[in-house]
């Protein structure tokens, strides 16, 4: 709403429009128009709110997404700087949610969904109210979830007539809203997102059939005459919640995926996925095991890449059990996991994760050094990896340099007797090494040599 300030307001307000610099000087006669106006921005905004978005009349924001209201002032559609517009007005105060506040900025934020309004009101310097509204829609936060088929479902039918109804759950679609949903699908899981088959009534679900299912699929398998051909498809559905206004809002269901029947005969196959978390270097020798539900061996692999896929042919049974370590990075570990498989489907297992959850050591090399000599540590780990950017050394609480040469930790220092020695590490999965300390004494019998004893614990002192 906007306001003709009179030659009385003028001059009360003169001395805060000059100190406004030679754009906000106004000649006598004129009769400039106040105005108001509301921005709503991010939190973390700062500055004049005009230079980073356009007035607000209509605003959509997130449950428990803290904001700004900003109040701002403008003469003849000119913008005033805050630091300046306050002799323009005698108060103002903003209404939101039934409750009062005369502070700008406003920094709020709306704990539960919904239509609120937003008011603004300024008492010019002639007692006159200038009054703004803003329209807020707080958005019920957008979910959506796979039912249907279950992860992993093996008993698909590859002929032509066959068909997957596909289901999901769909959560915080406002009234204000309305929805697309599409499904994606590809027969390797890198390129779901990349592939969409087209958009579906997201209250509905779908069927997944045609290029997938029918002639095409018909034709990839007689192409394929392995005995143990089956199909795994991946899919996911994307679901976008907008307003006629341009307003959007989405989210995506994790990736799930299904196979095929067998065509050529009633054998079971099992695919296994494995990877290593938090490994950055070096190699490794992956090593699966799987027993059946009486501990006898079926079968025994190994790959020395990462990730890996294992496949295994077994015949359908209830209870095998797969057992995934290394034999080079003996700190990865996981745990086993079981499974069944039936007659003419390829099972596929959840990923296997690989991961260090244990601690990296320090040893010394040599107890006794010449005084001259840089002492030399080591750190062992066999999983993940020592962090070079993670290591710490102390002399007496003082931080030394030393130079880390896999596996070796080399430093001098200018405490030479009677000196404790801490060294701090973390291996890549972020394990810390347990806290000890070394000792430093003169070498007896070697007056020009020095004598580490150690480790210690930080929690029972040294000897």
């Amino acid at each position: 709403m906007k306001r003709i300030v009179s030659a009385l307001s003028i001059l009360a307000t003169m001395v805060a429009i000059l100190a406004c610099g030679d754009s906000y000087l106004i000649e006598d006669g004129d009769q400039p128009t106040l105005g108001q106006h509301i921005f709503v921005l991010p939190d973390r905004y700062a500055g004049q709110p005009y230079n980073y978005d356009s007035p607000a009349t209509t605003v959509y924001l997130d449950t428990n997404q803290t904001v700004r209201f900003w109040a701002s002032y403008s003469l003849d559609g000119r913008y005033i700087p805050s630091d300046s517009s306050d002799d323009l007005f005698l108060s103002h105060s903003w209404t939101i949610e039934g409750e009062n506040f005369n502070i700008s900025p406003l920094r709020y934020r709306f704990l539960t969904p919904g239509f609120r309004r937003g008011i603004l009101e300024t008492i010019d310097l002639l007692n006159d109210t200038l009054r703004d509204t803003v329209n807020i829609y707080v958005n019920t936060p957008v979910s959506i979830g796979i039912l249907a088929p279950v992860n992993g479902f093996n008993q698909v039918n590859p002929g032509p007539n066959s068909s997957v109804k596909l289901r999901w759950t769909l959560a915080g679609l406002d009234p204000w809203e309305k929805s697309k949903c599409y499904v994606y699908a590809a027969y390797n899981k890198e390129d779901v997102w990349n592939n969409a088959l087209g958009s579906v009534n997201c209250s509905e679900g779908s069927t997944l059939s045609g290029n997938f299912l029918g002639d095409s699929l018909t034709r990839y398998i007689t192409n394929h005459p392995e005995s143990d051909t089956s199909v795994t498809i991946y899919w996911g559905v994307r679901a976008i919640f907008f307003t006629e206004d341009g307003f959007e809002e989405q989210d995506s269901t994790d990736i799930y995926h299904f196979s095929t029947l067998f065509m050529h005969n009633d054998s079971a196959t099992i695919r296994i996925p494995v990877v290593y978390d938090n490994l950055r270097n070096g190699n490794v020798h992956t090593k699966l095991l799987i027993t059946n539900s009486d501990g006898d061996t079926l079968d025994y692999q190994d790959s020395k890449t990462s990730p890996t896929v294992f496949t295994s042919r077994v015949a359908a049974q209830t209870n095998i059990r797969i057992h995934v370590f290394d034999i080079l990075k003996t700190e990865f570990e996981s745990s086993d996991i079981t499974a069944s498989t039936i007659s003419g489907t390829m099972t596929v297992v959840d990923t296997i994760h690989m991961q260090d959850h244990i601690q990296p050591q320090v040893a010394l090399l040599q107890k006794a050094f010449p005084f001259n000599d840089s002492i030399t540590f080591y750190a062992l780990d066999k999983g993940a990896g020592i962090n070079p950017n993670r290591i710490h050394v102390t002399v007496d609480s003082d931080s030394v340099e030393f130079n880390y040469d896999e596996p070796f930790i080399k430093f001098k220092s200018r405490c030479i007797v009677g000196c404790a020695i801490r060294i701090s590490l973390e291996d890549n999965a972020r394990n810390i090494n347990p806290k000890v300390f070394w000792e430093t004494r003169a070498s007896q019998g070697y007056l020009d040599s020095l004598y580490i004893s150690g480790p210690y614990s930080e929690l029972t002192g040294g000897k």
